[in-house]
């Protein structure tokens, strides 16, 4: 059976703006460079606060690719891989 991969929708938090401005440079490049498209693209700042007073502050990113049409798909992409690490794994 063949299957199509229509989009893909990820999200995830980073410390600051900066880095939310680079990760979406980094999948731009990505999505030029591998033929597929970067469709949306969204950022929110979140803290977190303690008595009234902000503790905590980072991003979330979320982001939508898609790779095909469904109604005339064209590219079947059949193994996405996606690289995690804990904090403290070593590279």
């Amino acid at each position: 059976m063949l299957k199509f991969l229509i989009k893909s929708t990820n999200e995830v938090r980073v410390a600051t703006k900066d880095e939310a401005d680079e990760l979406h440079k980094e999948l731009e490049k990505e999505a030029q460079d591998n033929g597929y498209t970067l469709a949306a693209w969204s950022e929110t700042h979140k803290d977190r606060k303690a008595q009234g007073e902000i503790v905590e502050e980072w991003m979330i990113c979320k982001w939508t690719f898609v790779f095909n049409d469904a109604k005339n798909p064209i590219d079947a992409y059949n193994k996405i891989t996606y690289d995690f690490y804990k904090v403290g794994d070593k590279f």
